[in-house]
């Protein structure tokens, strides 16, 4: 298994954590209050410090054992990588444009910054998944 689709699996799968619970943690708290009340920007900082320590982490402990992989991209590991972010992209587009319909309806602020949050993290999502799928179709 190449670095690159080893570091795809452990950024996904932190993505896919980090943010499902943020995402489960501000449902709940929407259940409970109306979305004027529900303080989220403290909640949404909390979450990108554990999201950048285990990408850290994970990425020295990947590079640390697979020493001699860690620098090595062929042809095949830039062409997946540009895949994926194509159709990363393409989840982004449809996110802003959720998010830039939500402030032209005047939407709470809330939902707004959920519905760019949510698009972000479905297109880091759907890159990885991409760039997963295309390592074990064996492009």
């Amino acid at each position: 298994m190449a670095f690159q689709e080893k570091s795809s699996i452990v950024m996904t799968a932190i993505l896919a954590v980090v943010y499902g619970v943020y995402f489960t943690v501000v449902g709940q708290r929407m259940s409970g209050a109306p979305v004027d009340e529900i303080v989220y920007q403290p909640l949404l900082i909390v979450a990108v410090v554990p999201l950048v320590i285990l990408a850290a982490a994970s990425h020295i402990v990947l590079a640390l054992t697979n020493l001699k992989e860690a620098n090595d991209h062929d042809e095949r590991d830039r062409w997946i990588s540009l895949r994926g972010e194509r159709v990363g992209g393409y989840v982004l587009a449809v996110g802003v444009f959720a998010g830039l319909v939500l402030a032209m309806a005047e939407a709470p602020y809330f939902f707004v910054a959920h519905a760019l949050l949510a698009g972000w993290v479905l297109a880091e999502l759907s890159s990885g998944g991409t760039r997963i799928l295309l390592y074990r179709r064996g492009v």
